[in-house]
């Protein structure tokens, strides 16, 4: 691919398949000097820099750091199938985390970015890839001789008015694109919904960092920064496209977990899967108004769910779309594992009209081993209805109920286990196939308990005591920061509010069955998280023991050595479980 055969404006060539635009004042856009010394100095010293790099994660320092090093940016376009042989224009590389993909999935890329330090940063990035060409020009201004297949535009579109001039520089960059594409040529955009629901909740505006910015139509910063809600993008689309469809990545495009389509996301059945995805304020923590989790499951009933996405995906065509193509319902990338352990769920609609779930390792091996644990494919339908976590955590936010009635559900769960398990020395075992077996993978019907998402396998076997207290432990974990919970579940020492809500469900704990599920859940937290077991002990004796005073210590840990913090606390303090 030679430059000169796809570009006819004067160039000067900056470094091997990087060049700049001869007339061209820079962009001023940038995550500061600081940001971009430490990343050139990541990049340089780094020796895988894929996409799915693990090595480049191990660099994220901040926010800046994690979104262009976290390997969450390539999952974008999980789900996907491309022809790599389409010819492809990225506006707006930025520091080249989505040029790196591009360059790994198509045989020829030409990039844009405005910076020449990002421009810089984005050839770092892709220095091994001769697939990938970055120019740094605006990309409104550059003469291309050629026109292209297929041009990606992520997290970038919102900016228009910042970079181009005109009554309507939103209109103006869909023409652009559209006159540089062939006649069946397509668009990929990501960008923020201004109507994105955690910005209802208190969540501030991702461009601007002001509360509720987007929601009142961007009155201080309009002709700078603008997101737009569904119907709008839609309109603008509609003048220069003829086939739109649009994608929802959860919590959003920029570090997205998941992939809905239209068809799933629209129906009344994401809902489950949604209210388990927590949105981010990317300038601090979320300081929660109401309790999304919720709100999702209210807005799913009502076929709401894409209007209030957080992000779109559009993938738009002059003509029918060819040469992209996204052949499931929804996909999603397991989160925080190290990464022979880290899964890719399919949610698919079967030839019989059923939808089914299909979990495997992303490594492609259909069992990976690690010390006692082993992880497997599985495969499930789909399950239309609310998981029992679901269900209990509905109950805790009751003021009416008392404790037992609230958990009084999960006794047929303790049922169904209960006939599973085995006698050894006058205690209840079960097979280490059940690990996994808590609530949140928990489904009551007509024929009694089903379980999904069966994927892990322990290799001894589990006490089922251990078992029950961590189910109960993994769901109060999830409803720590819920601020409307029932006050007869809001004990300091969980341990004791473990053994009370065990005792509703007709079992009775020992300390014993809790120094084993410390055992366990350390180890078992070392293998898929990559975390050390002796830290892992230590807090999870410290929740037991006193889980206000562990997360206070979390909330103000940036200002502390956390493992110098943890040490001197161990030290002096020995928690009896």
């Amino acid at each position: 691919m030679n430059i000169n055969d796809i570009i006819n404006d004067d160039l000067i060539q900056d470094e091997p398949n990087l060049w700049s635009l001869k007339i061209h004042n820079e962009f001023d856009y940038s995550d500061g000097k600081a940001s971009e010394k430490y990343l050139e100095s990541v990049l340089r010293n780094t020796t895988n820099l894929n996409s799915n790099s693990s090595e480049l994660e191990n660099h994220i320092k901040d926010w800046p750091s994690e979104y262009h090093l976290s390997t969450k940016r390539a999952q974008l376009f999980t789900g996907f199938n491309f022809d790599s042989s389409l010819q492809v224009l990225e506006v707006g590389s930025g520091c080249g985390a989505i040029t790196r993909y591009l360059g790994e999935t198509f045989s020829s890329v030409v990039s844009i970015e405005g910076s020449i330090k990002r421009a810089r940063l984005a050839k770092l990035r892709t220095a091994d890839l001769d697939s990938v060409k970055i120019i740094c020009a605006p990309f409104q201004k550059i003469k291309f001789k050629k026109k292209f297949d297929i041009i990606f535009c992520i997290g970038v579109f919102e900016y228009s008015a910042s970079f181009v001039p005109g009554k309507n520089p939103y209109e103006s960059v869909l023409s652009y694109f559209s006159d540089i594409l062939n006649p069946n040529g397509i668009v990929v955009i990501a960008i923020e919904n201004q109507f994105g629901l955690k910005y209802f909740n208190s969540s501030r505006e991702d461009h601007t960092c002001r509360l509720y910015e987007g929601l009142e139509g961007y009155q201080l910063h309009y002709n700078k920064v603008k997101t737009f809600g569904k119907y709008e993008l839609e309109k603008y689309l509609n003048k220069y496209f003829s086939s739109i469809k649009f994608y929802y990545p959860y919590p959003d495009y920029k570090l997205p977990n998941c992939i809905f389509s239209e068809q799933f996301l629209s129906s009344s059945r994401a809902g489950e899967l949604v209210s388990q995805i927590k949105s981010r304020d990317y300038f601090g923590e979320l300081n929660n108004l109401w309790d999304e989790s919720l709100v999702y499951l209210e807005l799913s009933k009502n076929g709401m769910l894409p209007f209030f996405s957080n992000s779109f995906l559009i993938v738009a065509g002059k003509n029918e779309i060819q040469g992209a193509s996204f052949d499931q319902l929804a996909v999603l990338v397991s989160d925080k594992r190290i990464y022979k352990f880290k899964t890719h769920t399919r949610i698919f609609m079967a030839n019989g009209g059923e939808i089914k779930v299909s979990k495997k390792p992303c490594s492609g091996e259909s069992l990976v081993n690690i010390d006692k644990l082993t992880l497997t494919e599985s495969n499930s339908n789909w399950e239309d209805s609310s998981s029992l976590q679901t269900i209990v955590y509905k109950n805790c936010m009751s003021q009416e109920m008392n404790l037992s009635e609230m958990f009084k559900i999960c006794r047929k769960w303790v049922e169904y286990l209960n006939g599973e398990s085995e006698y050894i020395n006058d205690v209840k075992y079960l097979d280490g196939k059940y690990i996994d077996c808590i609530w949140s993978n928990i489904y009551l019907n007509n024929n009694g308990i089903s379980i999904i998402d069966q994927e892990w396998i322990w290799k001894e076997k589990i006490k089922l005591n251990v078992l029950i207290i961590r189910s109960i432990y993994t769901f109060l974990y999830r409803i720590k920061n819920t601020k409307y919970l029932s006050s007869v579940i809001k004990l300091k020492n969980l341990k004791k509010l473990i053994s009370i809500i065990a005792e509703s469900m007709g079992v009775e704990l020992y300390k014993s069955d809790f120094t084993e599920f410390i055992k366990l859940e350390s180890e078992f937290q070392s293998l898929v998280f990559g975390s050390e077991k002796k830290y892992n002990r230590l807090k999870l004796r410290w929740i037991l023991f006193n889980q206000t005073s562990f997360y206070f210590i979390r909330k103000i840990r940036k200002y502390f050595d956390r493992s110098g913090i943890f040490i001197r606390i161990k030290n002096r303090f020995t928690f009896t479980i």
